[in-house]
């Protein structure tokens, strides 16, 4: 039973970390070429609202308005909204300040009712056909908008996600985390290919405002905005030409929160489209969330149960010495990447394997806590109607 046991939960592992990739590679390249894709068509142009979302964003704000507005996209269907969810720093003047000089540049209050509040508001006020969403400390490309609109040309497209490019760490978990999101905006490619996508990334995500529905504070934007799309019948794409630039959390402490309130927020939202995981009535879509998100989120569960499962098999073959070996390898390894971290110094295989740790870590307690009912409840269920400067 053990032995049963111990070879299903490593198929389950190797294949959603190496299976459901090469699943998807063949899936892409059976498509014929163009298969679902529009060529680029530079010719369309349609009206854009690029909504950054803020809290106390005094230091950035102005930077990140300036390079939204020196992109290559026509100024006069460009329309750059910042939406101040509470900002008690000075981010409010700054942006009044700009707003003055060019009227592209609009503020909204939204009472400090969170991110996804602020959003739902500010998005019922937005003049583009278009809505991009990003944050106050990413930063464009200067044709990402232009890449980003031109997809826009095939009527079946209801979301577009740009490539997320991570900074160079200043530590060893931030450098592993930049190769788990080259690893994550591989999937995306390969899944846009294979007509599957149903991700997108919150810092740089297009979608037709029509199709917008307002969703729960307890939501993520990148994840509840696709799947609510895919359920009205059209598709996400991704357009790896369409970069935005971000850093990667630096700490132990806010990666790890960081990776439970990823968990937690899209596994409540995944699990609330239950109709999307139903393989009777999205066979290919119920295949790519289970594969891309349920399976990697229930790693950590996995990873214990692989490790229960072999230590009755110990002394039954050199398979499963092996198997507990190289367990036990892996996480020493992550022990030595742990103490790395706390000395400021990267270890060479050590480090990736504490920040693969760290990450499961943080899916574990997140699934936990959607298991238990829990939900980030810092946002307010009503504020006042946004205050347009």
């Amino acid at each position: 039973m053990s032995e049963a046991a111990f070879i299903i939960v490593l198929s389950i592992l190797a294949y959603t970390w190496l299976g459901y990739p090469l699943l998807l590679a063949l899936a892409a390249a059976s498509r014929r070429p163009g298969h679902g894709i529009v060529a680029e068509q530079k010719d369309v142009k349609p009206a854009v609202s690029v909504l950054v979302t803020v809290r106390n964003e005094a230091e950035v704000i102005r930077q990140r308005v300036a390079n939204i507005l020196d992109g290559d996209y026509p100024g006069e269907l460009l329309e750059v909204m910042v939406a101040s969810d509470g900002s008690i720093d000075e981010t409010e003047r700054i942006v009044k300040e700009l707003a003055a000089a060019d009227p592209r540049i609009r503020l909204l209050r939204t009472g400090g009712g969170g991110k996804s509040h602020a959003q739902n508001l500010a998005i019922a006020r937005a003049g583009g056909e278009i809505v991009i969403l990003t944050d106050a400390e990413t930063a464009f490309a200067k044709n990402t908008i232009s890449r980003l609109a031109c997809r826009f040309a095939d009527g079946t497209v209801g979301c577009v996600s740009g490539r997320l490019v991570m900074g160079k760490g200043k530590n060893g978990i931030a450098e592993s985390q930049g190769l788990y999101w080259r690893y994550e905006m591989l999937l995306r490619s390969l899944e846009s290919r294979a007509g599957t996508l149903h991700t997108a990334s919150g810092l740089a995500m297009a979608f037709r405002r029509e199709l917008f529905q307002p969703f729960e504070a307890v939501y993520g934007d990148d994840c509840i905005i696709p799947l609510n799309i895919i359920a009205r019948g059209y598709r996400v794409v991704h357009e790896n030409s369409a970069v935005a630039y971000d850093e990667m959390p630096h700490g132990i402490r806010s990666e790890l929160n960081a990776r439970i309130r990823m968990t937690l927020r899209n596994i409540t939202c995944t699990l609330s489209k239950h109709q999307l995981i139903n393989p009777f009535r999205h066979p290919l879509f119920s295949v790519s969330i289970v594969s891309h998100k349920l399976l990697r989120w229930f790693t950590p569960y996995s990873l214990i149960l692989l490790l229960a499962a072999n230590l009755p098999l110990l002394g039954r073959g050199w398979f499963f010495t092996a198997a507990f070996t190289l367990q036990l390898i892996a996480y020493l390894a992550a022990l030595i990447g742990l103490a790395g971290e706390k000395i400021g110094r990267r270890v060479p295989l050590a480090s990736p394997a504490f920040s693969f740790l760290l990450a499961n870590v943080g899916f574990f307690l997140g699934v936990l806590y959607a298991m238990m009912g829990r939900r980030i409840t810092a946002y307010r269920e009503a504020a006042p109607a946004p205050a347009d400067e």
